[in-house]
């Protein structure tokens, strides 16, 4: 089974911050510097970098600002991050506070040589308090710019991972649109699940595998196709930027799915949505009016070799609601 669940349960437990945020809200984060005639970064760098990342989301989740997490992530996993914390003070009230949230242990680094920005490595790292081990893309769009993490799949401990290939210690990448020697390239694999999620008769079902990620969402939508309503769930594959080779030839690709989950609702229908759910906080409950919430999913897609065993799957995602439409009331027929 895949994690769907965004980090950190938001209770009203308090979290000692004062160290980390100061009177202006901003974290005291390590200066870091790279020459990018080397590799992207060495392991003292990683190090630095890691430990100003949960340090910030500590105190993130902690205070519940977002402003805290936009100095430490970008991208479609901030918006994941950001939404979660404001759900948390929808549904707790804007004076609550968030639950402690335990660091992880880095187990592995990998870093490629690059010769131009953006700057980028892959940390894999075991939260043991959840069970689960976050595979995590940190950035850097500049010589000026703080490193951001960019993508945090998450697999069960129980998942094997395939081995990244590394050369005297370099991370060996992939091009997105490269299919030399695998099963599919990374994008179109990412193109084809996408297609797949969508519609399980999709005439691509047959490139990649109908893994438990898929289950998972097929489930999900039928629980949501609430009575008097018409239910729309899409997806979409966005642009694949990090994917690296592994030791048996294949690859690991970190990609995003948007997923839009929308409701009509007949006149003079309502929906009640369960306590501490997006669909509560966004959409009301009872919900009045149709609406469309969206999400994004991060996953980490293993595409095999040509010759290897199976079609390209999921193997661990990490996703949440990132943005919302509602109407008004649709009224019944006099």
């Amino acid at each position: 089974m895949i994690s769907g669940r965004r980090p950190g349960a938001v209770l009203a437990a308090g979290l000692l911050v004062g160290a980390l945020v100061s009177g202006c809200g901003i974290v005291p984060l390590e200066k870091t510097s790279t020459d990018v005639s080397k590799i992207a970064a060495d392991h003292d760098e990683v190090d630095r970098t890691y430990r100003n990342y949960e340090k910030a989301r500590a105190a993130a989740f902690g205070a519940l600002d977002p402003d805290i997490l936009a100095l430490v992530e970008t991208g479609p996993v901030l918006a994941v991050d950001g939404r979660a914390i404001d759900v948390a003070k929808r549904v707790h009230g804007s004076a609550s506070t968030g639950a402690a949230v335990a660091p992880a242990e880095i187990e592995d680094v990998y870093t490629p040589r690059l010769d131009a920005y953006p700057l980028w490595f892959v940390v894999t790292a075991r939260d043991a308090a959840r069970g689960m081990r976050r595979v995590q893309v940190f950035e850097r769009a500049s010589s000026t710019e703080q490193w951001e993490l960019t993508a945090s799949p998450e697999a069960l401990l129980s998942t094997v991972l395939p081995v990244p290939r590394t050369v005297d210690g370099v991370l060996e990448t992939v091009s997105a649109d490269d299919g030399d020697g695998l099963v599919s390239s990374p994008a179109a694999a990412m193109q084809a699940y996408a297609a797949v999620l969508g519609d399980p008769s999709s005439p691509r079902a047959d490139q990649v595998t109908a893994d438990s990620f898929v289950t998972q969402m097929r489930a999900q939508a039928a629980g949501l196709a609430k009575p008097g309503t018409t239910f729309r769930r899409t997806w979409s594959s966005q642009p694949v930027t990090h994917t690296m080779r592994t030791q048996d030839g294949g690859a690991l690709v970190f990609g995003t799915l948007m997923r839009q989950d929308g409701w009509v609702l007949a006149p003079g229908a309502t929906v009640t949505w369960p306590e501490g759910s997006e669909h509560k906080a966004y959409l009301g409950s009872p919900m009045t009016g149709s609406g469309v919430l969206r999400y994004y999913h991060q996953v980490l897609m293993y595409v095999p070799p040509q010759g290897g065993v199976g079609l390209p799957r999921v193997l661990g995602q990490y996703g949440g609601v990132v943005d919302v439409e509602e109407t008004g009331p649709v009224e019944a027929s006099p």
